[in-house]
């Protein structure tokens, strides 16, 4: 049996989330408080118990909202009105869920979930699930379940009558706050009237949340017919579902008694036949030397010696009737049991020594205590029943190679054997799993969460028959290896060609300037010139907002500027995203000033692209627009040899300077453009960067095309 996959309808940031499960292990990726660890708690409440209450929270805040403006003024005219508690079931309650089934209720959008599960006809057992079976269709062979929080009438008739005092009270108040305005830019007394409202809206929206019940059904494809199951345990004896939290009571240190790897080392013991025939044996095999040698009988004469004066003491106050006192021992089989298991503890042998459990470190001992629990889980999975495990942010107190190498054993283990969902915020787990197994959840905005398939992106370019798709494929796959994987848990995304960039924007980011930036998420990530618009898909997948800076790339040896409008770039990701207005064109760079001036080159307010224009004096790379700026010039602009040593020196910038080509001789009076420059330097750029940023330059160098990109990145 196959869990398919799970849609979550309405659930706390969570509008609509579609999580489709690997036939092995999948993971769910995303930084903290996105959700994860909502979802998880969802499933355990749906699979395992209904101990969790739902309540407000659990609901979207707009779907509250939406429901309880429809329903205070019915609430309202009713209470002002005079209407007694008799008429709450009729009057009131009708008005929102009729006794009359064909007139539609109004209800709250209340959390729905969806559960496809999938069977292979020729190794699975469906014994437990023939009699939900909806679909006819021998072809087919899924099962379809909802598992529902709907509103109880009956319920929501006796929670109103249990509050019909408070609330009637409260629409006095607050109409008799209405009858005494009498100005109305009073702001004091209107903001209070406001405030009573709302708290009065947020009684009657509780009261609709408490009443609510889940319910569960078994339905066909499109989830148009159910039939209801009697009691949800009939639903939950379909599903074994077994949930390892994220926080777990270890310790490393030797305070530390709480003994957690040995009591689930205890507990996969119990599992084997054989250890359970030792325990049995154990304590009658303990109370035959205490038998044979009547320790209880020597306890009890000791004490009797031991307490002669106490009991004496006694008998005087008592009439002399205290009779013997004494202590006695009463060993059982179940005492010596539970001696057993309190004194059985987890041990190292390293070399004949043995160590106790706290001698190893927490991401040791949590990796230990995390694999025996998969390993108990694994041996009491019952075929007959969808089998799933949930291991929650296992990445708990690793080291980053540890986080590699456990997610890749799981992944490698239990890929072919059982299903499993692992939730993260780590980099390292996420780059090892790569896109084909991740699921993501990102902040969509202010109290929403979304959430991604992946693997759907990289199924889709896998399969298409433009080449360039497959490539795209193959691109994630590698870029994702290496170490790129941090965009999904990012807020904004910087993509760059070079190290040069790298630095510089890095510096950049702790000016005050962009300190609002600096305070974000933001991934950087080296593309160089050509890949960059390999990302697009991806960013307009996860809706991250990003600036790619490139280099405009023009005809390398133009500097007159009438040649450089002319000249066409070489660069294919401005070359992409111009097309996408401009399909026919190839840009030239005065092509690609315009379109920026206009605002092209930012795209659906999601994707800002950056490169130097004549703003930045006719640049074509940043190093260009960098020297540009500092020295108040453009490319076409020359200079002889000595004029760009005292530029130079006074300067402090390193920066190399040639001799004038095709001359034989060297001179200080060559003429030499800034070209020339950056092509001589073109080997030590590093060391230009390093010469920038260490004579405090970087605010005052900071070309036209960076400033404007950042700025907006910021907003």
């Amino acid at each position: 049996m196959k869990l398919e996959s799970i849609t979550i309808e309405n659930y706390r940031q969570f509008e609509k989330a579609k999580l489709i499960f690997d036939k092995g292990v999948t993971i769910l990726a995303g930084a903290n408080n996105s959700g994860k660890t909502s979802l998880v708690n969802l499933m355990k409440n749906i699979f395992v118990s209904e101990k969790l209450e739902y309540n407000v929270s659990d609901i979207p805040a707009k779907n509250i909202q939406e429901w309880v403006d429809w329903a205070y003024p019915i609430f309202h005219d009713f209470f002002i009105d005079g209407k007694t508690i008799a008429e709450v079931d009729g009057k009131l309650v009708d008005t929102i869920i009729s006794k009359d089934e064909s007139i539609q209720p109004h209800l709250m959008k209340t959390t729905h979930i969806k559960i496809h599960v999938s069977y292979n006809p020729e190794i699975d057992d469906i014994k437990l699930f023939a009699d939900y079976i909806m679909d006819l269709d021998e072809t087919k062979h899924d099962f379809y379940f909802q598992y529902n929080y709907e509103i109880n009438r009956s319920k929501f008739v006796r929670a109103i009558i249990n509050d019909f005092v408070k609330i009637k009270r409260r629409f006095d108040e607050i109409e008799e706050d209405k009858n005494a305005l009498t100005d109305p830019f009073d702001e004091k007394a209107t903001s209070n009237i406001v405030v009573k409202e709302r708290y009065l809206k947020q009684l009657i929206a509780g009261l609709y949340v408490q009443s609510t019940i889940a319910v569960g059904y078994y339905c066909n494809r499109d989830y148009s017919s159910n039939c209801k199951f009697d009691e949800l345990k009939e639903f939950r004896q379909l599903f074994y579902f077994c949930f390892i939290k994220a926080s777990r009571p270890l310790d490393d240190d030797e305070s530390d008694h709480s003994h957690m790897l040995s009591k689930q080392m205890i507990k996969m013991a119990k599992l084997d036949d054989s250890w359970n025939e030792l325990v049995e044996r154990l304590p009658d095999e303990l109370l035959k030397p205490i038998q044979e040698k009547e320790i209880d009988k020597t306890v009890r004469d000791t004490s009797l010696k031991s307490l002669k004066d106490t009991i004496v003491a006694l008998e005087k106050t008592n009439g002399g009737k205290s009779g013997e006192l004494m202590l006695d021992m009463q060993v059982t089989e179940e005492d010596i049991s539970d001696l057993l298991q309190r004194i059985t503890t987890a041990t190292y042998n390293v070399d004949g020594y043995y160590l106790g459990e706290s001698s190893q470190g927490l991401g040791y001992s949590n990796m230990i205590y995390i694999h025996l629990q998969l390993k108990e889980y694994e041996k009491n999975v019952d075929p007959l029943k969808v089998n799933m495990f949930f291991l929650e942010e296992p990445e708990s107190h690793m080291h980053p190679q540890m986080q590699q190498v456990f997610i890749k054993y799981l992944l490698d283990y239990y890929q072919s054997k059982m299903q499993g969902l692992i939730t993260t915020h780590s980099n390292e787990m996420v780059r090892v799993t790569g896109i084909s197994h991740l699921r993501v959840i990102r902040h969509a905005e202010d109290f929403k969460s979304n959430l991604y398939d992946l693997s759907l992106l990289l199924s889709e370019l896998k399969e298409s028959e433009e080449l360039s798709d497959n490539e795209l494929a193959d691109f994630f796959d590698w870029f994702f290896e290496i170490g790129y994987s941090e965009i999904v848990f990012a807020d904004k995304a910087i993509f760059y060609e070079g190290d040069t960039e790298r630095l510089f924007i890095r510096k950049l980011m702790t000016l005050d300037k962009f300190k609002k930036l600096g305070q974000q998420y933001v991934a950087f990530i080296q593309v160089g010139g050509a890949y960059a618009k390999n990302y697009e898909k991806l960013i307009r997948i996860l809706g991250i907002k990003s600036l790619i800076i490139t280099d405009i790339d023009y005809g390398k040896e133009e500097i007159i500027i009438t040649n450089i409008c002319n000249s066409e770039s070489t660069n294919d990701t401005l070359k992409h995203f111009y097309s996408i207005y401009h399909p026919t064109e190839s840009p030239t760079a005065k092509n690609l000033y315009d379109w920026k001036e206009k605002k092209g080159n930012i795209i659906d307010n999601l994707i800002y692209i950056c490169f130097q224009t004549d703003k930045d004096g006719y640049a074509r790379t940043l190093e260009e627009a960098l020297l540009n700026k500092y020295f108040s010039i453009d490319v076409s602009n020359t200079f002889k040899k000595k004029e760009w040593k005292k530029k130079r020196k006074n300067s402090k910038l390193k920066f190399s300077i040639p001799s004038k080509k095709n001359t034989k001789s060297v001179s200080d009076n060559d003429i030499v453009s800034i070209r020339d420059v950056l092509n001589s330097t073109s080997q030590n750029k590093i060391d230009f960067m390093y010469s920038v940023i260490m004579n405090g330059y970087v605010e005052t160098m900071i070309p036209e095309y960076i400033d404007g990109g950042l700025t907006w990145l910021m907003k």
